[in-house]
């Protein structure tokens, strides 16, 4: 009876994870926020970062993220220039086409921080 039992609990942990992986990588590429104009990259490595230029060469946000596949949380590092050591966190609904992501804000650590707002980024080109 308990082998019969482990069987199916094994199938359904391998489709979670590999449900999960699918989900945080239609986040990762190179974005830009049509809200504001700056450029994002979300790397695989569990890495961001955010900048004024499309070259991404002086980031004013880098740090750590965690996406589900609904929620997205970033965390900034102490050496970013807006609102080091906090996180934020938005709700992420894709288009069909995975180009275009909607973002509803849900919670910042900074208070007064100009990314507490819904916000649309567009895939760029990698």
């Amino acid at each position: 009876m308990r082998k019969s039992c482990l069987l199916p609990l094994a199938v359904l942990a391998l489709f979670a994870a590999a449900c999960s992986s699918d989900a945080s990588e239609r986040i990762e590429g190179k974005w830009q926020d049509s809200t504001f104009g700056v450029y994002l990259e979300v790397g695989d490595d569990g890495q961001f970062k955010v900048s004024v230029g499309e070259a991404l060469t002086h980031p004013f946000e880098v740090g750590d993220y965690t996406f589900d596949g609904e929620t997205l949380t970033m965390n900034t590092a102490s050496e970013s220039l807006n609102c080091p050591d906090t996180s934020v966190t938005w709700t992420v609904a894709f288009s069909d086409e995975d180009d275009q992501a909607d973002l509803t804000f849900v919670e910042d650590s900074c208070v007064g921080a100009d990314r507490s707002v819904d916000m649309v980024w567009i895939r760029q080109p990698s």
